[in-house]
């Protein structure tokens, strides 16, 4: 929704019913989880994105989606579905070992985050990237005698108008308004759109990219595409198994989800999905060193 669509919403409705529209127009960012509206007022429905100054064009959803999410035990409160392997699983681990493209894992696993709040999955998946990366490292307020990115500071850098800490704990964040956040850091940052990219190129930039350890592919995905529940996402992406052609997703919400494998035809479903803020597909941002 645009600030002027919500605007004109929140212009017509009442008090109860316009806070009911700003929750929800903030959870359908990037990973905020959507509120249970209390209001007795008659539902509104927000009007539509606008006035778009892309040329990208829109995306048809999916007509399948993954299994109900009812099968596998997780290490979190929810249970996996069974269309996803865990990480944990003997299957998982040994898909691990086996794969060619793993060597995104082991620097990103050393530096996992769980996000400090439901709206942070941008934030905790960029500081994995930014300190496995091995990339020159800030002051911290956290440990003050040990330099480190930490979700805490993460923003000191960044323009506030591109994005701020109040805003993101409440919104999250889409996948330029990351892309452009993440300039301000000495790395090399390239956003993909899914609705720019085919299955095959998709897979294939999962594959490369998790090929090394001085790039991270950060997927932007909603959860429901792979059988989850839950609406957008953010998580690094750590490796690529082309027997099973699936990708391990490291999930920052472990309180949530545990590391799982995903089909990556289902995580490509997932990346087309609309983000209802930007009014445009989701996708992947990789960040990597710069040269020289």
């Amino acid at each position: 929704m645009s600030r002027y669509s919500l605007k004109r919403t929140v212009g017509r409705a009442s008090r109860p019913t316009w806070i009911a529209v700003l929750l929800m127009t903030a959870a359908l960012a990037a990973c905020a989880p959507a509120p249970v509206a209390t209001s007795q007022a008659p539902s509104q429905t927000a009007s539509p994105v606008a006035n778009q100054t892309t040329t990208q064009k829109s995306v048809a959803q999916p007509s399948t989606q993954a299994p109900p999410a009812t099968v596998q035990s997780a290490d979190g409160p929810l249970p996996v579905p069974s269309n996803l392997v865990a990480l944990a699983q003997p299957a998982g681990q040994k898909r691990l070992i086996g794969a060619a493209a793993n060597q995104s894992y082991w620097p990103l696993s050393q530096y996992f985050e769980t996000q400090r709040n439901e709206a942070y999955c941008s934030v905790a998946t960029s500081v994995m990237a930014l300190n496995a990366l091995g990339i020159r490292r800030p002051a911290s307020t956290l440990y003050p005698d040990f330099p480190y990115f930490s979700q805490e500071d993460f923003f000191r850098g960044v323009d506030p108008q591109v994005a701020n800490a109040a805003r993101v704990s409440h919104e999250g964040m889409t996948l330029d308004q990351l892309g452009e956040a993440l300039n301000a850091f000495p790395v090399v940052v390239q956003p993909y759109h899914a609705a720019d990219l085919t299955l095959a190129q998709f897979r294939d930039l999962i594959r490369e990219t998790t090929r090394r350890g001085d790039r991270f592919a950060l997927l932007n995905f909603r959860r429901v595409e792979i059988g989850e529940t839950g609406g957008g996402h953010w998580s690094p992406l750590a490796a690529y198994d082309a027997a099973s052609d699936s990708a391990l997703l490291l999930d920052v919400a472990r309180y949530k989800y545990p590391a799982v494998w995903v089909p990556v035809a289902q995580l490509y479903a997932a990346a087309l999905a609309v983000d209802n803020v930007s009014g445009l597909s989701r996708g992947v941002v990789v960040i990597g060193k710069r040269q020289g």
